[in-house]
């Protein structure tokens, strides 16, 4: 049992969250040059130190490490529960109505770039502590909201974290969706890179985990330039944007066999978001199934690079798939296999205690978030129960955590998109319900 449910919050609490909203959103929090005290670059910094000044202000202790990562804390005793967030953000891509890092406020919804993901949940969070201590609730150990400022290129920041901080005995991130989430894709980030080209240059994408919006490619033998248009996705879920990559490979036409790593393209990733030229058919497990996307694209005067993202299920063997595509690049003698990275699949049991705590809590709240949206078309027909993903999460960068929230069922996913929104009496009630969740996880570390 939770020790309350939490009351609205009130025109005092909604104005201060939504105007530390505005600044932060205003931080331009993309991962940029290493500085001292500034490893994934000065805006990074700026985010964290405007979150750790809110937390002193408010009488929480607070702690910077060496500009990696940070953390908010609150109680006292042995024992810690974590809320792990990060404020860092995928670069704008093109297709905003306005300018991403100012947020604004249209038809009952916020729209920023890092409203949904993170900034916004790192905000409810921070004052759903304050919501909790100034209820009068006593915790029986620390509550830390731990910030990182590097998640969406590798998460450096909570390698750093775990080699020189204490770890929460559990927690959550809210960085995916509810009701709670209890195993989570593997994901393998893999370039393939081939010899310098003779005829093409081209250019696409900013990150392996987004579909690319834009991509341009020069061919120097017949002078032309083509170019595609796609619409932007997270990569967990491809099919939901259209690459555009693959735009400008069919532009481009007959010619692209005139390059190794184009050929590759065109032969084994090619509007192909399951994965099956290059992999074969794959298993579909309780995670799902796997999916590709071809995130990258750069053809220079110094190198020829196409960078994968690919997230398979949990029961696969990730050892496997890899090399797989070695042998499917046989055939392209000049094309070499790198990768970059693989996190390895996270699965909890559905009915672990801080799943089913979590689930609880969320279940709390779903009648309330569905009258708020008026979503006359959703219909929960039996109680909430955790869900497997194919994004990937904070919850792999440390033992005993999951990912909860801050998606609804029933929203679109606003992750990486262009407009990045949320509905704001959803961003309130998201307050409260991290609220009781931290009061919840104190009873159960």
């Amino acid at each position: 049992m939770i020790p309350f449910h939490s009351a609205d919050l009130s025109p005092e609490e909604k104005r201060d969250t939504l105007d530390t909203l505005r600044r932060i959103v205003a931080i331009p929090s993309v991962k940029g040059a290493p500085l001292p005290q500034a490893p994934f670059g000065k805006a990074t910094v700026d985010a964290l130190r405007l979150m750790l000044d809110l937390g002193s202000e408010m009488g929480f202790r607070t702690k910077n490490l060496d500009g990696y990562a940070g953390y908010i804390e609150w109680g006292q005793g042995d024992k810690l529960i974590g809320v792990l967030c990060h404020l860092d953000v995928v670069p704008a891509a093109s297709g905003w109505s306005h300018d991403p890092f100012t947020l604004r406020r249209e038809n009952g919804r916020l729209i920023g770039r890092g409203i949904n993901d993170d900034k916004g949940p790192a905000v409810a969070t921070l004052y759903a502590m304050k919501k909790l201590r100034d209820s009068g609730f006593v915790p029986t150990c620390r509550i830390r909201l731990i910030l990182g400022l590097d998640e969406e290129s590798g998460s450096e920041c909570m390698k750093y974290y775990v080699e020189h901080e204490e770890l929460p005995a559990l927690g959550f991130t809210p960085d995916a969706d509810f009701p709670a989430i209890f195993a989570e894709k593997g994901i393998l980030h893999l370039a393939i890179r081939g010899p310098v080209s003779t005829r093409f240059r081209a250019k696409a994408g900013e990150r392996p985990n987004m579909v690319p919006a834009e991509c341009a490619i020069t061919d120097l033998k017949e002078g032309r330039i083509v170019t595609g248009s796609g619409i932007p996705a997270h990569a967990s879920i491809p099919d939901a944007g259209v690459n555009a990559i693959d735009k400008a490979i069919l532009a481009l036409g007959t010619v692209v066999a005139e390059d190794v790593l184009l050929r590759f393209y065109f032969d084994a990733v090619y509007k192909d978001t399951a994965g099956e030229k290059l992999l074969g058919e794959c298993l579909e497990d309780l995670s799902g199934a796997l999916t590709l996307n071809a995130g990258i694209l750069n053809m220079t005067e110094e190198y020829s690079e196409l960078i994968l993202d690919i997230r398979y299920p949990v029961t696969l063997d990730g050892g496997a798939l890899i090399a797989r595509i070695k042998n499917a690049l046989l055939p392209y003698e000049t094309l070499e296999l790198i990768v970059m990275s693989h996190q390895k699949p996270l699965h909890k049991e559905p009915n672990d205690p801080l799943i089913q705590a979590l689930v609880r809590v969320y279940g709390n709240y779903e009648d309330e978030a569905l009258e708020k949206l008026n979503e006359h078309e959703y219909i929960a027909h039996r109680a909430p129960e955790p869900i497997a993903i194919g994004g990937g999460t904070y919850a792999r960068s440390m033992p005993g955590f999951c990912a909860f929230g801050p998606q609804f069922p029933w929203e679109e996913t606003q992750a990486h998109q262009a407009d990045e929104s949320e509905n704001e009496e959803i961003m309130y009630l998201l307050v409260r319900l991290y609220t009781d969740a931290l009061a919840e996880l104190t009873q159960i570390v």
